[in-house]
């Protein structure tokens, strides 16, 4: 009798065990804390290099539209720290503009804009973030990587976008820098369950009310856990204005040398 009750009770604790781990994704997945799961995104989305062009679209409240056509380089380097480099191609207007972009560990992030009439570049400096780029939507702190270091991840909920379910990821500043410089109080992000990439993000300004949207779409899967969007809208709600980036054409983990992110490339005519 013994022998028996053993047996029953071996019999359960096998089944048990494979209810949690048919469960454990879903299970391990709603234990995680805001900042892990933004961990995850970085581990599971992040190239060596990349090297893509893309159509923007600036669309103003009336619906009147001008086309831009820019080209990106991305590098990590062995210090595991980001440098992107954004060329204008067309039109002449704005042909050879360009943005290079340093990520630093221990203090601001470095950026340079050039604009070929002044003939060098401008450093942008720390209060100068919060501005928008080029007439863009975008200001030029969205355009460095995201610093996880000086943010605080909460996970305030969850919600379905576009029928896939997301984890909804709120974004402090925790630095004093960073606070005093970002010119957001806030943002969210929307992070897709399966693949944990971020597919909504919504942006809050000093007052905390909400200023901008930005949306993922035409997603694509482009090397093994790694996800990229093909389509990219920023909408100013209060402007009514949205700047719409359309993926032409991507290249990853091909080589793009360090010599590309250099202020000699960047003001090269």
């Amino acid at each position: 009798m013994k022998n028996v009750k053993i047996s029953i009770l071996s019999r359960l604790i096998v089944i048990v065990a494979l209810i949690f781990s048919l469960s454990g994704a879903s299970l391990s997945g709603e234990q995680m804390t805001g900042r892990q799961i933004m961990d995850k995104q970085k581990q599971l989305h992040e190239s060596k290099d990349e090297e893509f062009k893309q159509d923007m679209l600036l669309i103003d409240r009336n619906g009147n539209t001008s086309k831009r056509e820019v080209e990106n380089y991305y590098l990590k380097t062995p210090e595991k720290l980001t440098k992107t480099m954004i060329i204008f191609l067309s039109p002449t207007d704005v042909r050879g503009t360009g943005l290079l972009t340093w990520e630093q560990k221990t203090r601001e992030d470095d950026q340079w804009l050039y604009l070929p009439a002044s003939g060098k570049e401008r450093r942008i400096a720390a209060s100068g973030k919060k501005n928008k780029f080029m007439g863009t939507d975008f200001a030029y702190e969205d355009l460095r990587p995201e610093n996880l270091e000086t943010h605080t991840y909460n996970l305030v909920g969850s919600e379905a976008v576009g029928g896939k379910d997301c984890y909804i990821v709120e974004a402090l500043p925790s630095t004093d820098q960073e606070k005093a410089e970002s010119g957001y109080a806030k943002r969210k992000f929307w992070i897709r369950k399966d693949i944990f990439l971020s597919i909504k993000k919504e942006f809050y300004n000093k007052q905390g009310q909400l200023e901008k949207v930005s949306v993922d779409e035409d997603l694509d899967n482009v090397s093994g856990s790694m996800w990229r969007s093909k389509k990219v809208t920023m909408e100013d709600l209060k402007a009514k204005h949205k700047t719409v980036l359309a993926t032409t054409d991507r290249k990853i983990d091909k080589g793009v040398p360090d010599s590309k992110f250099t202020l000699r490339e960047l003001t090269k005519k």
